[in-house]
């Protein structure tokens, strides 16, 4: 998964560490972050050096994100402020960090998404108006004014993979561009517990009833500032499908020996599918364990 980085280690605790020419830094665009193209062709993360500025003319705007392993990482909070009149910078599509060599580089780069995310919408106060402030030692914004102290926020978020004897239910979202087979998953709403998250998004979407939860493993996913948390879960009644249209383009039960392989393997998706999915031969071994416990 993305966040699987090993051997490199992620230190996301908040420290006090001023930048230096030559530390790497991100800055994003929309949907794009800024990138160095080097002489050989290939792309990496910019460092303060590379821009056309010193590091005292944006200041006020770098903020220190987290470390691998002893690399510090630096975000600039506003791209308007960056001299871009070299023509080897550039703010590209951020899926093109799946080509970069540094293994660890999009995994940190979608956390530094979603902290950047986080600065940009906290810049005044959302109870009285006031510009907000860094809390000194924590990641933290704080309003001076009211008082009102705002820490990252993170969506918990419940992903099912729905079994039904050898058959696994996929889906495929309705108004995205993502044509892939997945499964099903949404947000935990106010006051829910994550079981009753897992059973409701389920039901929603497709009319099923599950039971017999297992927990598979969980995932931060930045794209979203979100955790995921994935489950297995069992058939529990009917297997008719009633879909819900608002949300889902299409939903299946798919053999798991057949199943499509559509996904890149950094997510926790592609992770619980390739965790079902059987060969032939598995498939009837299986089928030759549940007869025998029939009998």
């Amino acid at each position: 998964m993305i966040q699987d980085i090993t051997p490199y280690r992620f230190h996301n605790e908040f420290q006090k560490k001023e930048p230096a020419p030559e530390n790497y830094f991100f800055s994003f665009r929309e949907q794009k972050i800024l990138l160095l193209s080097r002489q050989d062709g290939e792309y990496c993360l910019p460092t303060f050096r590379d821009l056309q500025q010193t590091l005292s003319d944006i200041a006020d705007l770098v903020v220190y994100l987290f470390s691998i392993d002893d690399i510090p990482l630096y975000l600039v909070k506003s791209q308007n402020v960056l001299d871009l009149s070299g023509d080897r910078l550039e703010y590209a599509p951020i899926h093109m960090l799946a080509l970069v060599k540094q293994e660890w580089l999009y995994f940190a780069a979608i956390t530094a998404s979603h902290l950047s995310c986080w600065y940009a919408q906290n810049t005044y106060c959302g109870r009285c108006g006031d510009v907000m402030e860094h809390v000194p030692g924590q990641r933290a914004m704080i309003c001076n004014n009211c008082g009102s102290i705002i820490y990252p926020q993170i969506a918990p978020v419940v992903m099912i993979a729905v079994v039904n004897d050898d058959k696994l239910l996929l889906t495929k979202y309705a108004g995205r561009l993502l044509p892939q087979w997945v499964l099903i998953a949404g947000f935990v709403e106010i006051g829910e517990t994550i079981e009753d998250a897992a059973k409701r998004e389920v039901f929603e979407e497709t009319g099923i009833r599950i039971k017999n939860l297992k927990y598979f493993g969980s995932q931060p996913w930045g794209f979203s500032g979100s955790v995921i948390m994935g489950f297995i879960a069992e058939l529990d009644g009917s297997d008719t499908i009633h879909l819900d249209h608002k949300e889902l383009a299409d939903a299946v039960w798919h053999s798991r020996f057949q199943l499509p392989r559509e996904l890149t393997d950094i997510s926790i998706t592609y992770e619980m599918i390739e965790a079902l999915r059987l060969n032939k031969k598995e498939a009837e071994n299986e089928y030759i364990r549940n007869r025998n416990d029939m009998q």
